[in-house]
């Protein structure tokens, strides 16, 4: 099986599109894989907890906890509840959704995804949700606008075929064949068997001995790495890369983010919490959890639940300040503790205009300032309004999420001025969300290091006792919402088949 091109554009957070791909500027994007504020607590879908006394005068024999209520938690909660088991799902936040975010408020009624954006083709999970719930999905490829994406170097706007020309593009394709040849010799669902090997090199080791030139160097690096992985090169597993190539149908168009959901993908979270309406506990972090082989005893908020399984479908940062008695095995103790998440931040500004049409390119934006890339995130909406996105990611992401959110928002809006002069004088409404700084997330999505697949892989994918992993990070599909919802429906269907 083939991959094409060895891109995953985490735009579930994002990637930039490259001309010619078959897509159009400002439309859909072609890469390989990948999820990244008006929107509050969703009405109906929080109740308050049990007490616990209560749990116990009518503890159920058919009891799922589902700690995490975004999609790999909630997708699961679904499941179950169908399948007739008693669920219960806790979230610390006042919503639904976790890494799926949309931002809402914004003038003319648009809105924006801080987290998780773009549904490939090749994401039948999410599209066949959608289309269960009612959730019309806007096609990107027959939207936006056919202007070329842009590059802004050394202080000059242009082409981004003026920079990936054809021989620089002849140099991306070699490093894009390079991948796909380490990604034909794995099982996409255990990599580990036949790539341990090139789990112990970093990208950037490989990178330098295909011997590129500078510029094509720093397109992979900034765009096709930098852009759906989220950390640099150096700190990324090479067998990671490889992985992620190898997953999804050997078929055309595969990998195409094509869709968004209608509206705001977080319809679908918020359509999964209504289904099960009264089993969604807002507000409710969970601080322990004791667990044996026949059940479980989960304290969120003061109280405690008894169940016969869990299922944990938090990104993992969170987890590592919950106790566990007894400790969890080694392996999976040192995941939690160790695998490492990308950085990134989206800032969202909403213009009085599309000035970037009437300058002749579509919005995606390919810089060497700090805000790194930048998208329409409005292609699909009506208005003459446009919200541009700016996704700042792996290095240039490290300093940026550390200053203020008002520091944030003025270097943001400074550098759109920069690359378009008059910009400032047109912009209203502005948000930013960086997701290493969100308490519950702790980063973008999975970004395993360097021996980190080998050590973590395996383990992220077997129940310990009473508890069952869900979530991006323990499926072939990580990174992206299309993993979250397929790791909640896996765990559904283990823990219904007596796992």
């Amino acid at each position: 099986m083939s991959p094409t091109p060895a891109t995953r554009d985490r735009r579930t957070m994002s990637a930039e599109l490259h001309p010619g791909a078959g897509a159009r500027g400002g439309g859909a994007r072609l890469t390989r894989r990948r999820l990244l504020v008006g929107a509050g607590a969703m009405a109906g879908a929080g109740v308050a907890l049990p007490s616990a006394a209560g749990a116990k005068r009518r503890r159920p024999r058919r009891r799922v906890v589902v700690v995490g209520g975004g999609l790999a938690g909630l997708t699961a909660a679904y499941e179950l509840h169908r399948a007739g088991w008693d669920v219960a799902v806790l979230e610390a936040r006042r919503r639904v959704g976790g890494r799926v975010h949309t931002l809402r408020g914004f003038a003319g009624g648009q809105t924006a995804e801080a987290g998780g954006e773009y549904i490939d083709t090749s994401h039948t999970a999410m599209r066949g949700y959608a289309r269960h719930f009612g959730l019309a999905l806007d096609d990107l490829r027959r939207v936006g606008s056919d202007n070329p994406a842009a590059t802004y170097f050394a202080g000059r706007l242009a082409r981004r075929s003026t920079v990936q020309t054809p021989a620089v593009q002849r140099e991306m394709d070699r490093f894009d064949r390079a991948i796909a040849a380490l990604a034909d010799r794995l099982n996409p669902t255990d990599p580990v068997a036949a790539g341990a090997s090139l789990d112990h090199r970093s990208v950037a080791s490989f990178l330098d001995g295909l011997r590129l030139s500078p510029t094509a160097r720093m397109l992979i690096e900034h765009d096709t790495l930098g852009d759906d992985y989220t950390v640099e090169s150096d700190r990324l597993s090479l067998l990671a890369v490889a992985a992620a190539n190898s997953v999804g149908p050997d078929i055309p168009e595969s990998g195409i983010e094509a869709f968004r959901i209608r509206g705001g993908n977080d319809r679908l979270p918020r359509a999964l919490a209504r289904a099960i309406s009264g089993h969604v506990h807002l507000g409710a972090p969970v601080d322990h959890v004791s667990w044996s082989r026949e059940g479980v005893r989960v304290r969120a908020a003061g109280e405690t639940l008894s169940a016969s399984r869990c299922v944990l479908a938090t990104p993992l940062p969170p987890l590592r300040r919950v106790s566990f008695s007894p400790r969890l095995p080694g392996r999976l103790a040192a995941a939690i503790a160790e695998l490492q998440y990308g950085v990134g931040t989206k800032t969202l500004l909403q213009y009085a205009n599309r000035f970037w049409l009437r300058a002749g390119f579509s919005g995606d934006t390919l810089t060497d300032l700090g805000i790194s890339t930048t998208w329409d995130a409005t292609n699909a909406q009506r208005g003459g309004r446009g919200i541009l996105l700016l996704y700042t990611v792996a290095g240039p992401g490290r300093r940026f999420q550390e200053l203020p959110d008002h520091q944030r928002l003025a270097e943001a809006a400074a550098q759109v001025q920069t690359i378009y002069p008059g910009a400032s004088g047109l912009l209203g409404a502005a948000t930013t969300v960086a997701w290493a700084k969100e308490p519950y997330t702790g980063g973008t999505y999975t970004a395993f290091a360097p021996g980190q697949v080998d050590r973590f892989w395996r383990v992220l994918r077997r129940p310990v006792g009473a508890l069952h992993l869900a979530g991006e990070h323990t499926h072939e599909y990580w990174g992206y919402m299309e993993g979250a919802v397929r790791s909640g429906r896996r765990a559904a269907a283990r823990i219904s088949a007596g796992g």
